[in-house]
């Protein structure tokens, strides 16, 4: 167990290197002029990108909570609020632009 959740935090650290540059390089894109013409393809980028981030940091958490269960400890976890709004513009736009393996448009 206590090799599992080393694993874990350790793949988690790892992971949320890139994930944070790809979120760094794509903010800067959709600051400058370069970003304007694929605006909306950048932000499906920042936006996945950032659920993927959340994830990442959801599975650390566990470890970590499972990590203080096993040691006795009491286990904490902050209250985040959440965007709805935010989550339910992305998927409408995934879903706009969401194509088959022919490059074909799936909502007509």
């Amino acid at each position: 167990q206590e090799r599992k959740n080393a694993l874990l935090a350790m793949l988690g650290h790892e992971i949320r290197s890139p994930l944070h540059g790809i979120l760094g390089l794509t903010g800067a894109l959709l600051d400058s002029e370069a970003g304007k013409p694929i605006e909306r393809q950048l932000g499906m980028v920042r936006g996945c990108t950032s659920r993927l981030l959340d994830m990442v940091t959801n599975i650390m958490d566990l470890a970590q909570n499972e990590k203080r269960k096993q040691s006795g400890m009491p286990r904490t976890r902050p209250a985040l609020p959440v965007n709805w709004s935010s989550i339910a513009n992305e998927v409408a736009t995934m879903t706009d632009m969401a194509v088959d393996k022919m490059n074909k448009p799936l909502l007509r």
